[in-house]
């Protein structure tokens, strides 16, 4: 095996290994919905530049990973390995007051093998779901003169994911895939009350938290299929559709009460619930269509359709949670092209060039009923071709690719709104293993 390529590895397994529960967003308080801002089924860099298409738009180039579908895992005709890093900038604004925040983390690591002519398998580390938010409210009490309440709702977290995918060919064009996963994590919620009386300033000493930390663990499956069949000489048309199952997973929760002075020293702290219970992860189903010319360029528009009303927060029975959220959906279009992918004169013909865009839509649970959030964006990227090239006796190509978007989340009738800017960039390297040497 090609030295740089295993020391690329190692070392980006150790790394994102010890960091990836530590990764967070930038502040965003629409994930306290849920289990918060799920990541998982929107795919890899490649399908990021694309508007988060993947379940059918097929990958001509064979050297990239796409974790949307694993039944298209079958086209990764060498040993690929794939890691990346997210980046965000937000500025959050509610029509008078704005703040601009910034982030940067670990995003995923994925290696895909050939077992055989007829089946490839995956496994890798990934991010499900991420937490992290700060809001404050202010409350005049009713007949208590110049007394003042302030909340401050905090959380923070998120729950890991590791994937074991394969992809089978059964016939000519038609493939079938399935991905087993782990979840784990823990999420962490607190809220805080502060009493202020306007009149007296020394007042608000202490304040009172309500903190709950969850841990999460369970399996998920989705099972997967792809068809891909030639309508000309130059130009193939693919269907696929991918089916996440409705899973039940564990959920411990431990609920405390403390006391701190105003500097967050600690008065006193009282457990008051330490519980097993579950919580559920609805079905998701995603439908694609895809055209290409098997050589420099693929289209693709995809339908997600998520049964968010199925989900449940935290309860002792399974699936018997309060309901959180209601159903939900994503679009997206996008494509890839590659000028002249054999280029010898030109380096710029052979990147790969992508953009899309998508749109998404759920319903949440606030206090005030239940309320539409949006997410759209347009998206961009490039991958650019680094390394020695596929040529004996390494074997060995690389692309660094990178994903860019340009979009808005917002529930209107909350006033609420979130500007985000997202980079993201990833190195690919492809290898061929187990090849048997020949002398002349």
């Amino acid at each position: 095996m090609y030295k740089p390529f295993r020391a690329l590895f190692l070392f980006s397994s150790l790394l994102l290994g010890t960091q990836i529960q530590a990764q967070q967003l930038t502040n965003s308080p629409y994930s306290r919905f849920g289990l918060g801002d799920v990541s998982h089924g929107t795919g890899s860099i490649r399908n990021a530049g694309m508007g988060q298409v993947g379940v059918a738009a097929f990958n001509v180039s064979g050297a990239l990973y796409n974790d949307i579908n694993p039944a298209l895992t079958f086209y990764n005709p060498s040993v690929t390995f794939e890691a990346a890093v997210n980046s965000e900038l937000k500025k959050l604004s509610d029509g008078s007051n704005s703040q601009l925040d910034g982030t940067a983390n670990l995003g995923y690591l994925a290696i895909s093998i050939p077992i055989s002519k007829r089946w490839v398998a995956s496994v890798g580390l990934r991010p499900y779901s991420r937490v992290n938010y700060t809001t404050f409210l202010s409350n005049q009490v009713a007949g208590g003169g110049a007394v003042t309440t302030f909340t401050e709702y905090k959380g923070e977290g998120g729950i890991n994911e590791v994937f074991f995918s394969h992809g089978v060919r059964i016939a000519s064009g038609f493939t079938v895939g399935a991905t087993g996963s782990y979840l784990f994590g823990n999420i962490s919620s607190s809220g805080s009350t502060v009493l202020v009386d306007a009149n007296d300033p020394g007042y608000a000493l202490q304040k009172t938290l309500i903190n709950s930390t969850t841990k999460y663990s369970g399996f998920l499956i989705k099972g997967a299929t792809h068809y891909r069949k030639k309508l000309a000489s130059k130009l193939y048309l693919g269907l696929g559709a991918t089916y996440d199952v409705q899973s039940a997973i564990s959920a411990d929760r431990q609920v405390s009460q403390e006391r701190r002075y105003l500097d967050e020293s600690l008065i006193s702290r009282t457990v008051t619930d330490s519980t097993e219970g579950y919580s559920t992860i609805p079905q998701t189903m995603q439908f694609g269509l895809g055209l290409d010319n098997a050589r420099n360029f693929s289209v693709g528009a995809d339908y997600s359709r998520i049964k968010s009303s199925e989900f449940r927060g935290y309860s002792r029975d399974k699936n018997a949670g309060a309901q959180e959220l209601g159903d939900g959906y994503r679009i997206g279009l996008g494509g890839e092209f590659t000028p002249d992918p054999g280029s010898v004169t030109s380096y710029f013909d052979r990147v790969i060039y992508r953009v899309g865009g998508y749109h998404s839509s759920a319903d949440v649970a606030t206090s005030t009923g239940m309320h539409t959030l949006t997410n759209t964006a347009v998206t961009w990227g490039f991958s650019f071709p680094v390394g020695r090239g596929a040529r004996p006796p390494d074997y060995t190509q690389g692309l660094l690719s990178t994903s860019f978007a340009l979009g808005v989340q917002e529930a209107k009738e909350t006033g609420l709104k979130e500007k985000f800017f997202r980079f993201s960039l990833g190195v690919t390297f492809n290898n061929r293993w187990f090849i048997k040497r020949r002398f002349d």
